[in-house]
């Protein structure tokens, strides 16, 4: 990891979850672990049309991972658990501090 992604990290900005579960990708690529920015306004943007909530955020979940949804779809339960936990306590913490 280099220094600027420590930084980011450090931030909160990005967050890498160690899949405990890790799954190949249809490229062959094993999948051991995620790298997660935080999201932005475009991703709301870009799946306000999806009328599910489970397809908004696997849309915007694939979006902030770099990864297709179909890539998502091969996580175990408990790693994707990480993903969404991780994404709400992100949102909850700078709420926290709006004043």
């Amino acid at each position: 990891m280099t220094e600027a992604q420590k930084l980011q990290e450090n931030l909160g900005a990005t967050k890498t979850v160690k899949l405990k579960y890790p799954v190949r990708l249809a490229t062959g690529e094993n999948l051991t672990e995620l790298k997660l920015r935080r999201p932005r306004v475009g991703d709301l943007r870009a799946v306000a049309h999806l009328s599910s909530d489970a397809e908004q955020e696997l849309t915007i979940f694939a979006r902030i991972t770099g990864l297709v949804p179909e890539d998502l779809d091969e996580l175990d339960l408990y790693d994707y658990k990480q993903v969404q936990d991780w994404f709400r306590r992100s949102q909850e913490d700078e709420s926290a501090t709006i004043e």
